[in-house]
């Protein structure tokens, strides 16, 4: 049990089926789901929903992952979410740096070719 996290470039959903030309995988990456539900609050979204739930990823959430990569996530402490490993987030910080690079890159050049970022969380 537990946080699983997922990102899809070039993400198509059909039937319920989601497929993607590349995929990302993080575990209890707490801090990375801090600022994706603060992005889906700001976008006027219900903070219980962002579970299990398609979140498509604009060019202006990728280079706030960017910054926040950048910083050690230092403005996205978690606070709470028993299921999401904030017992060790700095380590999570630390131990997913290079898939969180890896992603940002590979998401901004889908961006650019006009292909849609999905995240999806799972709890």
């Amino acid at each position: 049990m537990g946080l699983d996290q997922y990102a899809y470039i070039n993400a198509t959903r059909e039937e319920g089926e989601l497929t993607a030309d590349t995929e990302f995988y993080w575990r209890k990456h707490s801090r990375l789901q801090t600022l994706m539900e603060q992005l889906w609050l700001e976008e006027g979204r219900a903070i219980e929903e962002l579970n299990c739930a398609d979140f498509e990823l604009t060019r202006d959430h990728i280079e706030r992952l960017q910054e926040a990569v950048n910083t050690g996530y230092k403005e996205y402490p978690c606070i709470g979410g028993f299921f999401y490993g904030h017992q060790f987030q700095e380590e999570a910080v630390a131990a997913n740096r290079p898939e969180d690079e890896r992603f940002v890159q590979s998401a901004l050049a889908a961006l650019d070719r006009g292909e849609r970022v999905i995240y999806h969380p799972w709890w």
